[in-house]
């Protein structure tokens, strides 16, 4: 069974639709348990949202001022240390994700998998190449943590 653990995007107050297609993504994974991370300097508003989301499992949630602004390379200590009770770390692939994610996969010492379009199983995807002209198909090794944006188009 995988376990999937989000990073939501959100303004502080609303949650950002990426998440949602992240959400949808994690969630084409067979047997996927999905939980999603919301880091905010306030994060009830935002968890809520979340939470509403189907078929998230839990919510989890890091409250500093330290996040009231997105900044990568404050929150990725903090996704990188829940990260290991993970098999799969997703991110939208949008700014937020494609600054966040790269430092958390440094973190973990792994590989990450850049803008995903499609799961074609636990470690399987995927993923544009050459500028969108063709698909390549990509598997993460066994052994290691998934850590990857997602794309939402």
């Amino acid at each position: 069974m995988a376990k999937i653990l989000v990073v939501a995007e959100h303004d502080g107050q609303t949650l950002n639709p990426s998440t949602a297609k992240t959400v949808a993504a994690a969630t084409s994974i067979d047997g996927a348990d999905v939980d999603v991370l919301v880091l905010a300097g306030s994060a009830a508003t935002v968890a809520a949202e979340a939470a509403a989301l189907k078929p998230v499992s839990k919510v989890l949630t890091a409250e500093s001022e330290a996040y009231a602004h997105p900044v990568a390379a404050k929150q990725a200590p903090q996704v990188a240390a829940l990260a290991p009770g993970y098999s799969h770390v997703f991110g939208p692939s949008t700014t937020f994700g494609r600054d966040l994610m790269p430092r958390v996969a440094a973190l973990l010492g792994v590989n990450q998998v850049s803008d995903l379009m499609s799961v074609e199983g636990e470690r399987t995807f995927k993923r544009p190449i050459y500028a969108g002209s063709a698909v390549v198909t990509v598997e993460v090794p066994a052994g290691v943590p998934v850590v990857a944006t997602i794309r939402t188009a």
